[in-house]
Order: C-alpha cells, then sequence, then structure tokens
C-alpha cells in the first residue's frame, strides 16, 4: 500500500473512482465527483492533505493503480453568544469525500487511509475535524458525537444529539469551553446549485444506472418505496439525467397528440417538464429492464388535480409507452402495477380513465386492466393538445378486481 499527494495527473482517475465508490450509495446516482472536480480551485481546499492510496502489486511495491482518495477542507464552528471564548468563528475542519473503489471496500484500506490522512492533519496543527458518516465505522479512527463537545449540526435543533454528525480534537483542548453550531463548507454543495453544469460535466463519464434503494438519504429513501417491478419492466420515479431519453420519444409526433400533449421541442424543454411534472410520488418511469431504457410514462392524479370531477378517494390514471414498444403489451403492465399498488397501498376505491375515441389502443389498455365504458363522453379543457374533442370516460372500481 502507497499513500501519497495527488497530482494533476490523477485528477480524472481519482473523479471517477470517486464516482465508482459513491454511485447510488446516498442517493440514486452521486455528485461527490463533481464536488472533487470544483473542490481543488476552492479556497477552503488544502492540497497538503489530498491524498491517494495506491495498490500494492504483491511485493510491497506500488502498482501505481489508485484505488482510494480523501481531501480535506477548512470549515468554522460558529460560536453561540454566551460563549465565553472571543471572536465568532472558531476554525474547524472537515475531509471528504473519501472514496475507496467498489473492489476494495471492507478490506480495511479505507481505514488505514483515513488513519493517514488524520495524523498529516495532525501534525499540521489541526484542531478538530467535523464530519458526517457512520459512527460504527468512524470511531475507529477515533470520532465520537460532535454532541458530546458541545457543536450543533447545521441544519438540526440544538438540543438534538444527531447520530451521523461527528467530531474528533486533534490538538487535545482545543474544544475546552466552546459551544456553537458547525457550518459545512459551501463548495459542498456545488452540484446543487449549478445542476445543470454537474449533468454536463457527468456525462462525460461512462454511463451508468441510477436506483433507488431504501439504504440511502431519508428522501431517496422514501422514493425507493415507489419502485415497482413486473417481469418486463421497472417503475421508479424520474431523474432529470432522463431528459435525452425523454426527449427522444416524446418528440414523435405519433405520440404526444394521441395524449393530450404537444411532441417535445427541445432536450431544454424535456427537463422543465420532468421538473415540474413528473417528479412527483404519483409519475413513474416506465423502465426497460432489458435495457435500462426509459421507454414510457405512467402514474395517477388525484381528485384535486384531476380533470374529471371524481370523489376524494378516486384516482385518474395517465399513461403513454414510446412508439417502438406499441403492440407489446407493455403499456398494460405498467398500468397493472399502479392500479395493484395503488388500491392495495394508497386506499383508493375507483379509478378513472380517458382517450380519444381516435385513439382505441389506449382504451383496450384499460379494457385489458379490468377498466369498462361508462358511455359518457366529455371535454378535457385543460389538454394543450385536443381540449375541443370529446373523450370516452372509463371507470374501475376496486369490486371489480379479477381474483
Amino acid at each position: 500500500m502507497n499513500i501519497r499527494l495527488e497530482t494533476p495527473q490523477d485528477y480524472r482517475e481519482v473523479e471517477n473512482l470517486t464516482r465508482e465508490a459513491f454511485w447510488n450509495v446516498y442517493r440514486p446516482g452521486c455528485t461527490e465527483h463533481y464536488v472533487l472536480n470544483q473542490y481543488r480551485n476552492n479556497p477552503d481546499f488544502i492540497p497538503e492533505l489530498d491524498f491517494v492510496l495506491e495498490e500494492d502489486d504483491g511485493e510491497h511495491q506500488s502498482s501505481g493503480k489508485i484505488i482510494g482518495h480523501v481531501m480535506f477542507s477548512k470549515a468554522e464552528i460558529v460560536l453561540d453568544e454566551n460563549c465565553p471564548i472571543e471572536g465568532k468563528v472558531l476554525p474547524a475542519w472537515t475531509f471528504g469525500p473519501i472514496s475507496i473503489h467498489p473492489d476494495y471496500k471492507r478490506k480495511g484500506y479505507g481505514l488505514k487511509l483515513l488513519n493517514y490522512a488524520i495524523e498529516k492533519a495532525r501534525e499540521m496543527g489541526i484542531g478538530v475535524l467535523c464530519m458526517e458518516g457512520n459512527i460504527e465505522f468512524y470511531r475507529h479512527a477515533g470520532f465520537d458525537l460532535a454532541s458530546k463537545f458541545n457543536i450543533h449540526y447545521h441544519d438540526m435543533p440544538k438540543d438534538d444529539e444527531v447520530p451521523f454528525f461527528l467530531a474528533q480534537e486533534l490538538k487535545p483542548g482545543y474544544l475546552k469551553g466552546i459551544e456553537g453550531t458547525y457550518c459545512p463548507p459551501k463548495g459542498y454543495f456545488v452540484a446543487d446549485e449549478n445542476p445543470e453544469a454537474f449533468e454536463t460535466y457527468d456525462k462525460t463519464f461512462p454511463k451508468k444506472v441510477k436506483e433507488y434503494n431504501e439504504g440511502q438519504l431519508p428522501p431517496f429513501a422514501e422514493k425507493a418505496k415507489l419502485v415497482m417491478q413486473s417481469e418486463r419492466l421497472k417503475l421508479r420515479p424520474w431523474f432529470e439525467s432522463d431528459a435525452d431519453t425523454l426527449f427522444k420519444y416524446a418528440s414523435d409526433p405519433k405520440v404526444g397528440p394521441r395524449a393530450g400533449w404537444p411532441p417535445h421541442k427541445s432536450v431544454e424543454e424535456s427537463v422543465e417538464i420532468i421538473r415540474k411534472f413528473f417528479m412527483s410520488n404519483y409519475t413513474w418511469a416506465v423502465v426497460l429492464k432489458e435495457t435500462s431504457e426509459v421507454i414510457g410514462c405512467v402514474g395517477y392524479l388525484p381528485a384535486s388535480s384531476s380533470k374529471l370531477k371524481i370523489a376524494e378517494d378516486h384516482a385518474e390514471v395517465g399513461y403513454w409507452i414510446a412508439r417502438p414498444y406499441w403492440g407489446k403489451g407493455i403499456c398494460t403492465e405498467a398500468l397493472q402495477m399502479v392500479i395493484d399498488y395503488c388500491f392495495n397501498e394508497k386506499g383508493f376505491t375507483v379509478f378513472w380513465g380517458s382517450y380519444f375515441p381516435s385513439n382505441p389502443a389506449s382504451g383496450r389498455v384499460m379494457e385489458k386492466c379490468g377498466f369498462v365504458d361508462t358511455g359518457e363522453e366529455t371535454l378535457c379543457t385543460n389538454l394543450e393538445v385536443g381540449s375541443d374533442r370529446p373523450v370516452r370516460v372509463m371507470k374501475m372500481e376496486k369490486t371489480q378486481i379479477k381474483q
């Protein structure tokens, strides 16, 4: 094992390593590689504590393959008004991202790299390290709950013991008599502040599939509960990074007008539609498992958003599938998953749907799922396309579900 300072020649390799290490860990995809890319020019960046870990070749010689990386940054603790220490801010430090290639995780490399870097930080006179992480791992590197040092987390109530907010004094007595709130470096939020720039940067790397899972941070773990699968399909929440594929299929003039919306005119428009309409808890991207490609959209509207006049425990379905996948039963398969979820998990008692008589295939999708024709036709004045044409109304009650 060889630990050395990072050089400019390492940058791309290290950023790819960081992407591999964090992909789908805390959120679908990751942003840590972009943080690193932008951080090297940040005044808070500490180049003397920017280390890479190289693999041994088996004979205690470095193979030159980088399998780990860690960087350090300046931060600060904003002192409470009643704190007896002079000044309003106490210098603090943090580290991360710390990355170990997935093939080398759980082999002790991360702890060796971290302990080495912490000792170098101690030699530089750094007083305290604050960070966010799992106490069960980081206690082995000397960390404890920051609340034990009277250091509070920046977006949590002061009385809360935040289990993931940790600290370690490197200079004994550095925090004596201190009480304050830790403020993480602003540079860590660069991807959230510049989403378009981040997406452009991320596209320069090999394409990877984003996934929700229940081990991620709470907002994403909640989304993971919405993922559904059948033999051929996966239904999952939408990502902004789906915009290219969405545009490819939603720009087809044969698709949108059949469902009451105009063809997309640009990828930028597709991004806005994802943000404005698709990123909800009742709209899913239809993903073909065989290719991991998004090929359509399915979801429901609660009564408050429906274009039909329906009761509070009713919902309206909507769906579309890309033209290359018409006539394969995919739309029926996707809609059936949504129906099962809504009846069993959301407590709806009735589903409604509508279609243009000129698009009978849409009506057949609902019929295959158990909908019946009400015989009613109505105008949907809120449609962007076809608001002057009547739609036929379909209905399905929970009691109609085939056993």
